[in-house]
């Protein structure tokens, strides 16, 4: 009797956010992300599970995969599969939502001792070394190149069909990355891919630090700060490498919580690909631990990298605080902005809202793409090298990912493009 397999989309089909998926082998149900996404109307979460989970599989830290993760600790948990540097940089981002709730008035799905929970069911991977999860399915999981201890999801079968989630993945190398391994990963039947760029190739990145370097030194050479907002996980330490590397003369300072993801990036260097420097960022960079440094970064020509990435709150708000009317300071924006989204809406508008109300800035606004996501030609590059017999497309926003999907589907390829709720069968 042949196995039978479903996919059910319980998050991030046809959207971007709230990673959340359903694998169904006969009757071996597992859980691949769990994640929350935030829009200014609402937080929203994952479909609710309607199966019971025999295994949860984590692929990597960010919040849109991970931030509801502990919520299922609330009712008899399975295991929790991930990288060791996975659940660290988990943990630190579940506990400062509980802080930021708390902060908020707002109450939060989970408490500290689901964390404590979800810690205590995790089994740590490495690598390239599987385990059995399931009675018919072995895990293996490969570096996916994105974040520190992200992961290609791979699942071979008993029938020996194999299944592989990209999670988020970047093929190329990036600075502290080494790029997603498919080197070893082999060929796979059935391709649960993110489409996030699936209608474009990202700009020559050197190109890119080239432009991003000048911009800064040139706000400094006027007399101004440089706010780079940046995420705390993966874009702040490529940046801190790419001003390590190219000498800028002034003051850099890290605020946020890049400085809990450095050290945790330090913690584990056997994945991330330069140890030594985020050694020296630990080392030379000024870090902000408290109100008198941030006060300390605005008495001179200076640069700050520094949370939220999106401009949805953190340090990056005192900045712009007090430097949105300086014509000689710049902020430079590092990162996907989406959207409804201070950060898109400033980019569109050229309008944000600040404690004091809306405002125009005066600073010069810049955006750059330093994406940690695979551009439309590795996606395809993934297709060929994986040769999979049936791709899902999912984390793409719905025209984006439907386009690609019809223009794979041109090529001959089967590919599902489900949306939020839906079942594929495999």
């Amino acid at each position: 009797m042949s196995q039978k397999y479903s996919l059910k989309v319980h998050g991030a089909g046809q959207e971007i956010g709230r990673s959340s998926f359903v694998l169904n082998a006969d009757n071996e149900h597992v859980l691949l992300d769990y994640g929350v996404k935030f829009t200014p109307e609402e937080t929203a979460y994952p479909v609710p599970l309607d199966v019971k989970l025999d295994a949860t599989v984590l692929s990597h830290a960010h919040f849109d995969h991970s931030g509801f993760i502990p919520s299922l600790f609330v009712n008899n948990p399975a295991p929790l599969f991930m990288t060791r540097a996975t659940g660290e940089l988990s943990k630190m981002l579940w506990l400062d939502s509980l802080k930021i709730a708390d902060m908020e008035g707002l109450t939060p799905a989970y408490n500290p001792s689901h964390i404590a929970a979800a810690e205590a069911a995790t089994v740590g991977m490495q690598y390239r070394k599987p385990v059995n999860v399931t009675k018919n399915m072995e895990l293996e999981l490969f570096d996916a190149g994105h974040i520190l201890g992200s992961s290609l999801v791979k699942f071979n079968m008993k029938n020996n069909k194999s299944f592989m989630y990209t999670g988020d993945y970047m093929l190329p190398p990036i600075r502290l990355q080494g790029g997603a391994d498919l080197k070893h990963a082999g060929n796979v039947d059935y391709l649960l891919m993110e489409s996030t760029y699936g209608n474009r190739i990202h700009p020559d990145r050197e190109k890119t630090v080239k432009a991003f370097v000048e911009k800064i030194r040139e706000t400094l050479d006027r007399g101004g700060h440089a706010i780079i907002a940046a995420f705390a996980i993966g874009r702040s330490q490529e940046i801190a490498d790419i001003l390590f590397e190219h000498g800028v003369d002034a003051p850099v300072f890290m605020d946020g919580m890049a400085r809990k993801a450095t050290e945790i990036y330090h913690q584990y260097p056997q994945y991330n690909s330069k140890p030594k420097v985020v050694q020296r960022m630990l080392e030379q960079l000024n870090i902000v631990r408290h109100p008198g440094i941030r006060k300390q970064a605005l008495k001179e020509p200076s640069v700050v990298i520094t949370t939220a990435g999106m401009l949805e709150g953190g340090p990056v708000m005192f900045y712009l605080g007090h430097l949105h009317a300086d014509q000689r300071s710049s902020l430079l924006i590092t990162g996907y902005q989406v959207k409804g989204t201070k950060g898109r809406t400033l980019l569109e508008t050229g309008k944000i809202e600040l404690d004091s109300g809306w405002v125009e800035p005066k600073m010069e606004i810049q955006r750059y793409d330093f994406s940690a996501h695979s551009g439309k030609d590795h996606l395809e590059q993934t297709i060929r090298t994986l040769n999979p017999e049936h791709i899902v497309l999912i984390h793409g926003d719905q025209l984006i990912s439907r386009e690609f999907a019809e223009e794979l589907r041109g090529q001959g390829l089967k590919v599902s493009n489900p949306a939020v709720g839906e079942t594929v069968e495999l």
